[in-house]
């Protein structure tokens, strides 16, 4: 199977609501692999996995988010 059907395959699956499609076509969107990079867009997938219970999503949810006083501090 050809990559361009396999990612059409795989977009049609996290369209119709699998968590796993959904964090997988996060993680492309977030390495720039058969998407262009666009880590708002992998941002959005993945916190729809997140959101229906799928662990690995939750887990990149927890490891891309920071506390703004932190950083801010961080700054100073």
């Amino acid at each position: 199977m050809s990559k361009s059907k396999k990612m059409r395959k795989l977009i049609k699956a996290a369209k119709s609501g699998r968590p796993y499609a959904m964090y997988r076509l996060g993680i492309c969107y977030e390495l720039g692999r058969e998407r262009p990079q666009d880590m708002n867009e992998a941002a959005q997938w993945i916190a729809e996995a997140a959101q229906l219970g799928y662990a690995p999503a939750v887990e990149w949810i927890k490891d891309y988010s920071f506390d703004d006083s932190a950083a801010v501090q961080a700054e100073a």
